[in-house]
């Protein structure tokens, strides 16, 4: 994504901008010069939530604020390096010139979809949080997913651990395998295996297609101190390969996983 709006913005660069230039074309290629000034120097795209940092650039504001964690204490520009202060101030005139321009068609297609598809998400952030905060258990499942893939917000771990926690408590199975997830592998916090194991557990128990999953993994492999036991094994992770549970929520690749599992567990590996 971020070398195509980069091409995107060569390409414009390189119109034809001569005498013989219509004023329709001489009038693109100017409001596209200026779209590319608010181009967020880490996401390559618009921003949705556009700030200036003390280094004069314009930036998203969850896209900076990560890259100040990362940084653990040392700030640096993302633009030029050099140390700075980690101050920054919200542009409101910028996120109005991106949406003016967005509305008026002056943007390219592609970038503008993106750019409306990321804010309609962000409303979406919005919505179940305020959900997640009143007490709705698949909200704050749905919130520390966000956060452990930096969806609508910046990846953040420890955050992800404490609204999969939230969720757990209300005893929403999805929430309580990921909350499980989190703590037999030290996701977020500190590693807390009885703990991890009983989330898990009671997640499979109660239909969770990641605890079915981790579950049948645990028996399949030994750890976490548990014993190998092809039986258990076998029986949680056919559930997840026959579609017997009744939260789906887990990945393609953890399915597969799944099935190459269970097909080691038959007799002679068949």
């Amino acid at each position: 994504m971020a070398e195509a709006t980069q091409k995107r913005a060569r390409d414009a660069d390189a119109i034809d901008l001569t005498e013989d230039a219509s004023p329709e074309k001489k009038h693109k290629v100017a409001l596209n010069a200026i779209a590319k000034e608010f181009i967020c120097p880490i996401t390559q795209e618009l921003p949705c939530d556009p700030v200036m940092a003390k280094d004069g650039k314009i930036y998203e504001r969850e896209a900076i604020l990560e890259w100040f964690r990362k940084k653990d204490g040392d700030a640096t520009s993302p633009s030029t390096g050099k140390v700075i202060d980690t101050e920054l101030v919200p542009v409101v005139q910028a996120r109005n010139t991106i949406e003016s321009l967005i509305q008026s068609g002056a943007i390219e297609a592609e970038i503008a979809e993106a750019w409306q598809n990321r804010l309609e998400f962000e409303k979406r952030v919005k919505e179940m949080r305020a959900k997640a905060e009143g007490g709705d258990g698949e909200a704050m499942q749905w919130m520390g997913v966000s956060y452990t893939y930096g969806q609508g917000v910046a990846k953040d771990e420890a955050q992800a651990r404490a609204w999969f926690e939230r969720s757990a408590a209300a005893r929403h199975p999805p929430g309580m395998a990921n909350f499980g997830q989190c703590l037999l592998s030290g996701i977020g916090g500190p590693q807390d295996n009885a703990l991890g194991l009983v989330n898990v557990t009671e997640a499979a128990g109660l239909g969770s297609e990641v605890g079915a999953f981790l579950l049948g993994e645990v028996f399949f492999k030994g750890g976490f101190g548990l014993p190998k036991d092809p039986a258990r094994a076998r029986f949680w992770l056919k559930k997840v390969v026959d579609g017997e549970c009744t939260h789906k929520h887990l990945s393609d690749q953890s399915k597969a996983n799944a099935a190459q599992s269970l097909r080691e567990l038959e007799p002679d590996g068949e």
